[in-house]
């Protein structure tokens, strides 16, 4: 799967908040980068959280190298208005217009799907510039990215001639190839999360263009004990009577059991709803005090081995 994967221009990293998007997002920039291709991390919300990992305090509209093959960027839509108009329209000097910030929320609330159309677009104008072999984006949370993913459709339905019309259309044929532009689901195994996640699976199959690749399940318990491990507890039982602490420690390790064994079936219900032939990595929780840098680095080596 990965080599499918990397080979796509777009990737949609998706789900809702508190996930770990961002982080499988960095992952998967730096995997790609790593194997070479250019890659453009791009962050929608404006939380700063993708660039943070990476080293960038405050991300910009303008792409920043953080790395040798990666670059980061955070989406303005008042920028992406200003580029556009650059560019399309013909309107040089657009970005130092003083009054484009009040034009441009009096647009966007006056036409609902005028920020997602910007948003799309400048992702979709990237891939056809060409500049990076990767666009990995990271989207606000669960539903907010169904508006943006099915905005091109909206809109060309809406508007049927001129120049706007012209540039929906060629959106369209990059969102709908499966081969250029993908959305990876990411989730972890805890009931809440996976029903949504899989009421998102579900959306973004009927009501956007954008192929839904695989997904992700983030933060997964791993378990059960080795049979070294479980001769251990088993002694550690003999002596908890009589020892002070020994009662906590086993109380810790069967409550650490049961989360794995409420993970495992909350996985494999997951699978078994999307289906046998979907494809489903998982990411293990780290407990230790991991800089984000190096905590990036380890995502990205087990997306390695997870996706092959």
């Amino acid at each position: 799967m990965i080599e499918e994967l990397l080979a796509r221009r777009l990737i949609f990293v998706t789900g809702k908040g508190g996930v770990g998007k961002s982080t499988i997002s960095a992952a998967l920039g730096t995997l790609g980068a790593r194997r070479g291709l250019r890659v453009l991390i791009v962050e929608v919300d404006g939380k700063g959280d993708v660039g943070s990992m990476l080293g960038v305090a405050k991300p910009s509209f303008a792409p920043q190298l953080v790395a040798e093959n990666l670059w980061v960027m955070e989406m303005d839509t008042e920028a992406a208005l200003a580029e556009y108009l650059r560019i399309y329209v013909k309107v040089p000097f657009i970005s130092k217009f003083p009054g484009l910030g009040k034009i441009f929320d009096f647009v966007s609330t006056a036409a609902p799907g005028v920020r997602e159309i910007l948003v799309v677009g400048k992702l979709c104008y990237e891939v056809r510039q060409n500049t990076y072999d990767l666009i990995v984006v990271d989207p606000p949370a669960s539903g907010h990215v169904i508006s943006q993913l099915g905005v091109a459709g909206d809109v060309g339905e809406l508007i049927q001639l001129g120049l706007v019309k012209n540039q929906t259309e060629w959106m369209l044929e990059i969102l709908a190839d499966p081969e250029r532009s993908v959305a990876l689901l990411v989730a972890t195994p805890e009931e809440t999360p996976i029903e949504e996640a899989l009421d998102l699976a579900g959306r973004i199959r009927t009501e956007t263009p954008v192929h839904l690749e695989g997904a992700v399940v983030n933060r997964r318990f791993v378990g059960p004990m080795t049979g070294a491990e479980t001769d251990v507890v088993d002694e550690i039982r003999n002596l908890a009577g009589s020892v002070s602490g020994l009662a906590e420690v086993l109380a810790a390790s069967d409550l650490y059991a049961r989360i794995c064994d409420r993970h495992d079936r909350n996985l494999a219900f997951f699978v078994d709803q999307l289906g046998s032939s979907f494809k489903v990595a998982t990411v293990g929780e780290y407990f230790g005090a991991l800089e984000t840098p190096n905590l990036v680095d380890e995502v990205a080596e087990v997306l390695e081995v997870e996706l092959w």
